[in-house]
């Protein structure tokens, strides 16, 4: 097929006639049968909820869905060769000579074999009753494999080119695409693009044929929902990679710019990519960060920014465990001694810090999720609200390490990797170290 982009202006007037004209759209009767209306609903519904009721033959239908292909072809041929045989007979009856009964066979074949070329002709309309029919009935659309459509191309004898059969697979798979989309302000799932992939390879819809049901999606989403056509145009892109610049024309047919599109892209994938690094604890697992790593490119999303959320999530899980221990240590009411938990969860800190900090330099880190490197909290927004706890937990951690009065390079190191962390001040660690110390060797006997 041509791929022709039209040529608008960037307003919505010239937008929307676009979006009319364009011959990279099919018409608003071949996108959108009369009676199709999208059903905004979980992909993972039954199929009625996303593609409407069953279909009813009308007509000479129920007789060719009656008949297999090889059928239907004997049926012509007796068909013919009776009406043909009947012309003859006439002919001979009423014209008296071979000549006018040949012309009567001719003209009763013909015209038999027209009609019968005709009731054929409604074959691929059938199948498509049957492809909808089957695909409506299926209790999880998102299972359709590309064997059963082959099965039913089978039974009738028909081609996936075939107009009304194409027809049909272009209205199923535009049902299954606005069906997975969100409603409302809904973020997406992750799931949507795969999902989308694996039903077009099961009906075996070219790019371009897909691509224009995605554009006539876009047309109804881009005048009611616009946080959904914004969560489209991320979707469409990741389905048809590197060929959505050119099968994809949100710019011509909408009047949108790069920078709209970007906004876009970057946005929903913040999200999708919000919800991967879930899976990242303080273990630091080097398969999952692999993982990441891959979810954040197949969701085209910027290394800066990657790291920036990477960053920002590791401060968040310090940032539980200094929750925990300011809570412990603050309900304990026991002078002097400093609870073990609190222990526990500055060395779960200082751990999670180290892993990171060595990770960060691994050769083959590359392969890992952007944004490794130790944690500071300094420069966060609410680090001056924070830095008065931050000094008290730091202060117990030093009266644990220093318990025995004595200072060295091994007890060193650890106080001033959590005073980086916590972003104290050289002269403020230093302030609480001597005041740790001081307390120590005041309570040392004499």
């Amino acid at each position: 097929m041509e791929l022709s982009l039209v040529s608008a202006k960037a307003s919505p007037r010239a937008a929307a006639a676009a979006a009319s004209s364009s011959p990279l759209l099919p018409s608003a009767t071949r996108s959108r049968p009369r009676g199709r209306r999208f059903r905004c609903v979980a992909a993972a519904s039954k199929g009625e909820e996303v593609f409407g009721g069953r279909k009813e033959l009308t007509g000479v239908q129920p007789l060719v869905e009656a008949l297999p292909p090889a059928g239907r072809a004997v049926l012509e041929l007796a068909v013919v060769a009776a009406a043909a045989a009947g012309g003859y007979t006439l002919g001979t009856r009423y014209g008296g000579t071979r000549t006018t009964a040949v012309a009567g066979a001719a003209v009763l074949g013909a015209a038999t074999l027209a009609g019968a070329a005709a009731v054929n002709s409604v074959v691929p309309e059938v199948a498509a009753v049957g492809l909808h029919n089957y695909v409506a009935g299926s209790d999880d659309p998102t299972a359709l494999e590309a064997s059963e459509v082959a099965a039913i191309t089978s039974k009738y004898g028909v081609s996936t080119q075939d107009a009304a059969f194409k027809s049909e697979l272009c209205d199923l798979y535009a049902s299954f695409v606005y069906s997975v989309l969100p409603p409302g302000h809904e973020a997406l799932k992750g799931t949507e693009v795969e999902a989308i992939k694996k039903f077009k390879k099961a009906l075996g819809l070219d790019d371009v044929d897909a691509a224009n049901m995605h554009m006539a999606i876009g047309r109804r989403l881009y005048r009611e929902r616009l946080d959904a056509f914004q969560k489209l145009i991320f979707v469409s892109n990741l389905v048809f990679g590197d060929a959505s610049d050119f099968i994809l024309p949100w710019k011509h047919l909408f009047g949108i710019t790069d920078y709209q599109i970007d906004i876009a892209m970057r946005e929903n994938a913040k999200i999708l990519y919000a919800l991967e690094l879930k899976s990242i604890g303080r273990g630091l697992d080097i398969g999952t960060l692999i993982e990441v790593r891959r979810v954040q490119l197949a969701y085209k999303l910027f290394d800066e920014v990657a790291a920036d959320m990477f960053k920002e999530h590791a401060k968040k899980l310090v940032q539980e465990n200094i929750s925990s221990a300011l809570s412990i240590l603050k309900s304990n009411t026991s002078a002097g001694n400093i609870p073990t938990e609190v222990i526990s969860e500055v060395n779960s800190i200082l751990a999670f810090n180290k892993l990171l900090t060595v990770l960060s330099k691994f050769p083959q880190g590359d392969r890992f999720a952007r944004g490794l490197g130790p944690i500071s909290l300094a420069g966060d927004f609410d680090h001056d609200k924070m830095v008065g706890d931050l000094k008290i937990l730091y202060a117990a951690y030093t009266t644990e390490v220093l318990s025995d009065g004595r200072l060295d390079d091994e007890k060193l190191g650890p106080l001033n990797e959590l005073r980086n962390i916590f972003g104290l001040g050289k002269r403020e660690a230093e302030a609480i170290i001597e005041g740790v110390m001081s307390d120590v060797k005041s309570q040392v006997p004499a």
